[in-house]
């Protein structure tokens, strides 16, 4: 199976040159895999989505849907990968057997996430 990520990045204002630019790969893909899902994720525990036992390194997408509140994304060892604000999205690697846990800040939210097996 192949994952086919692409990343655009585009700025104009920031910098005195303007940044234009694409990046497009192509994954190989395996098992096992977690097909585009929603779930909700409160702030009274850390919510396990990739369980730190399956080895291997994962792909990782996830987009917070909320419109108010963020979520922390981290390890089952509380290291964090990333802190998204409403709207925001990520794709990464995960580490071998460090697996994924997510944590709202102060409500409840919406979680967008898929996982693909590095093959």
């Amino acid at each position: 199976m192949a994952l086919v990520p692409t990343l655009t990045i585009k700025d104009s204002t920031t910098f005195s040159d303007e940044i234009n630019f694409s990046v497009t790969d192509s994954l190989t893909t395996g098992t096992p895999s977690q097909g585009l899902t929603k779930a909700t994720i409160t702030t009274a525990d850390n919510q396990e989505l990739v369980d730190e036992a399956t080895s291997g390194v994962f792909y990782f997408y996830a987009k917070n849907t909320d419109s108010t509140n963020f979520v922390i994304l981290q390890t089952t060892a509380s290291q964090q990968y990333a802190r998204l604000s409403p709207g925001e999205f990520c794709f990464f690697p995960i580490n071998d057997g460090a697996g994924l846990e997510a944590r709202a800040d102060t409500a409840s939210i919406i979680l967008e996430y898929a996982y693909w097996a590095k093959g």
